[in-house]
């Protein structure tokens, strides 16, 4: 019985391996500009309520412009700690590590990184904000089928 026991003890520890947060992120990712912000004004006040619809317009202007000059963004995530985005200005490649459910990307000419929070789901992962005046509008990456 203990060696049947060992067996299932590799085979237990293999399974949860391949459940491994960075094996949920290898696959394809398409990537868009998303809004975290309430499209609800709860404020009564007319002035801020014209600031806030100006605000909100500004904003879908510039992800409508950004959409519109890279393209369709990807993001492929290798099991072998590699990256590769592609838009339509070009393309870049690099390494990632995942440390818990954040992923750290970082270009190969070490111009470009980037960190994202895989969700708890593992089916999309969102730009990390790193400072309170950080903008509301969020990268988020959604993992594709097979």
């Amino acid at each position: 019985m203990r060696p049947h026991t060992a067996i299932g003890i590799l085979l237990a520890a293999t399974l949860i391996g391949c459940s491994s947060p960075r094996q949920r992120v290898v696959g394809t990712w398409k990537g868009e500009i998303a809004s975290k912000s309430s499209s609800e004004d709860k404020s009564d006040d007319k002035d801020k309520s014209s600031a806030n619809d100006f605000g909100k317009a500004l904003s879908e202007g510039v992800k409508s412009f950004v959409s519109t000059m890279i393209g369709p963004l990807t993001y492929e995530f290798n099991d072998k700690g590699r990256y590769k985005l592609t838009m339509r200005v070009g393309s870049q490649e690099g390494s990632y590590t995942v440390n818990g459910n954040e992923v750290k990307a970082d270009s190969d000419d070490g111009k470009s990184h980037a960190t994202f929070i895989l969700s708890d789901d593992g089916q999309s992962m969102s730009s990390k904000k790193d400072f309170k005046s950080d903008s509301d509008d969020a990268f988020v990456l959604k993992k594709q089928p097979e």
